[in-house]
């Protein structure tokens, strides 16, 4: 593809293209769709009418891959997820763990509004921001300064909230997975993070630089996934129609509106005039329901939407140990079973000296036990 629109048509030699090389070509897995835009460009077409997906939402542009990995109980052992973590050359498998925060606590207790004004009101809350439709340009609502307050007024507004750190009472009815409570995992977590609103909000796509386990508390969502592999094309040429894609980075240029690096798209309507190569992407999906919970290696990049109506999802980001540590599996073994750590339980903040990976350098995070009520344990 590149050879052609690269080399060829920019030589003026696109006629050239041999039609039994675009027959063979096109008869390649995921390459059909693909093939519309090649002769478009080969051809001059100047319809963008033609293009598969122009003007559809994401995911239009090329088939998927299908649903990514499911996984029930019985769930992992620490040793097993240390190797979904570090398959595919380190780059990791998603996976959905299906039911798996039906566990913790605060499945029960936050099933309705009335339950979460009651238990946590008056608790503070880090971030609320404008446009359900993700623009990263929409600004704060700096007037919510807790929980009753936005639980009054969101499902009448254009706010979701995006609170890091929980606050510490209502941390205590999140638990991490027996999964992750020995091996290295706990010792190098960064943030946790509580997601709430009225349904049907559209995130950017985009990735994070930690490992994340992504809960569902209450509510769906849809996560589009994609491979890291597509990293080096995706990010080339930032801020500029030479991308491709529409990645832009607003720490390279600060007329670009809103914060971090990002896919700056209109998720709805894909204009491939402007974005043409989406239609070359492979893509996955994961629909998480209520319990489900997501695990997403570092930069995966992803897109999520909810579906109508309230959804609550709460997260970690943790850096993924670089060596898996035996010796705290099996001390924890030799004291009975696995424990469970609430987020409360555990510090947080941790950074690498560099990279993605967890190492045992600096300042690492701990958890340790507290004593809850019987009907949380």
């Amino acid at each position: 593809y590149e050879w052609v629109t690269e080399s060829s048509v920019a030589q003026g030699a696109g006629a050239a293209v041999s039609t039994a090389l675009l027959v063979a070509w096109a008869a390649m897995p995921g390459r059909r769709r693909a093939l519309t835009v090649l002769v478009g460009a080969v051809c001059g077409a100047a319809d963008p009418a033609s293009l598969p997906g122009h003007l559809k939402p994401l995911g239009e542009q090329h088939p998927t891959n299908g649903h990514i990995k499911t996984w029930e109980a019985p769930w992992p052992t620490p040793e097993e997820f240390f190797e979904i973590s570090t398959k595919d050359k380190g780059y990791g498998e998603p996976i959905l763990f299906k039911g798996l925060a039906k566990a913790m606590p605060a499945y029960d207790l936050w099933a309705t509004d009335e339950q979460l004004l009651q238990r946590h009101g008056k608790e503070k809350v880090a971030g609320v921001e404008y446009d359900l439709k993700e623009t990263r340009a929409g600004g704060q609502a700096e007037h919510i300064k807790n929980l009753g307050q936005f639980l009054k007024e969101y499902n009448k507004s254009d706010i979701y909230m995006v609170s890091s750190p929980i606050s510490a009472k209502m941390q205590a009815d999140v638990s991490y997975p027996e999964f992750m409570s020995c091996g290295g995992y706990l010792n190098y977590l960064d943030a946790n993070t509580l997601w709430v609103g009225r349904g049907s909000s559209k995130s950017v796509v985009h990735y994070d630089d930690q490992d994340n386990l992504n809960c569902m508390v209450a509510g769906r969502k849809r996560f589009m996934i994609y491979h890291p592999k597509w990293k080096k094309q995706f990010e080339a040429h930032p801020n500029s129609p030479k991308n491709g894609f529409g990645w832009v980075d607003t720490d390279l240029d600060k007329k670009v509106k809103g914060y971090g690096a990002f896919m700056k798209l209109d998720v709805d309507s894909i204009d491939l005039t402007k974005t043409p190569r989406w239609s070359e992407v492979d893509w996955w999906y994961a629909d998480l329901e209520p319990g489900d919970c997501l695990y997403l290696p570092f930069q995966w990049y992803h897109q999520v939407t909810a579906h109508a109506g309230r959804t609550i999802n709460v997260h970690t980001w943790y850096w993924r140990p670089k060596k898996f540590d035996k010796k705290s599996c099996e001390t924890a073994r030799n004291n009975g079973e696995l424990p469970k750590y609430h987020y409360n339980e555990c510090t947080f903040g941790y950074e690498p000296p560099s990279g993605h990976l967890g190492v045992k350098k600096g300042k690492t995070t701990k958890c340790q036990k507290k004593k809850r009520p019987s009907s949380e344990l």
